[in-house]
């Protein structure tokens, strides 16, 4: 009960200091290295959802048995996706931790490599982040910034009953 606890207030204290941020525009950074208990999965848009299950929500189950310290939102990490339908994808659903430690069972636990993307804050339901990866790629394109084909959404805040109140980080790897 602790660690669920000891989770929930650093998944809050994260929520407040990003909400409290003003908006920004799309803007280059670096994403260090972090390591995750991640579920891999081949999917296809079309798909995706069903093909996900609950594993989105069974990870964070497992860590909380594993009493491993979780140090951030979850990351959605997309290789290979092009956005359309029925283009085949892997789809790595990552949980940020302090350390791997015991069986993860069904999951793995991973080292995210350094990522050095363009990143931008989109601000209400996931139904809309496609304006929000358009808007990237038209500025993207203006400035000459050639993407790599691996992006993350980072879950900042979920808000399943009312989506307008949601906060996804949008990531995409750069050259």
């Amino acid at each position: 009960m602790k660690q669920i606890t000891t989770t929930l207030a650093l998944m809050l204290f994260i929520t407040f200091t990003l909400t409290t941020l003003k908006s920004h525009a799309m803007e280059r950074k670096k994403v260090e290295k972090i390591a995750v208990i991640k579920y891999s999965l081949e999917t296809k848009m079309s798909t995706m959802l069903t093909d996900v299950g609950t594993n989105a929500s069974d990870i964070a189950v497992k860590a909380n048995e594993l009493g491993l310290e979780i140090t951030g939102p979850q990351i959605w990490q997309y290789a290979g996706s092009d956005g359309k339908d029925d283009t085949p994808f892997t789809l790595d659903i990552c949980l940020p931790i302090k350390e791997a430690k015991g069986n993860p069972g069904k999951f793995s636990f991973d080292v995210l490599p350094e990522y050095n993307c363009v990143s931008e804050i989109h601000k209400g339901p996931w139904n809309k982040l496609s304006n929000t990866y358009e808007k990237m790629m038209g500025e993207m394109t203006r400035k000459s910034i050639i993407p790599k084909w691996t992006c993350r959404e980072v879950y900042i805040n979920c808000d399943f009953e009312n989506q307008e109140n949601c906060i996804t980080e949008v990531q995409m790897e750069t050259y």
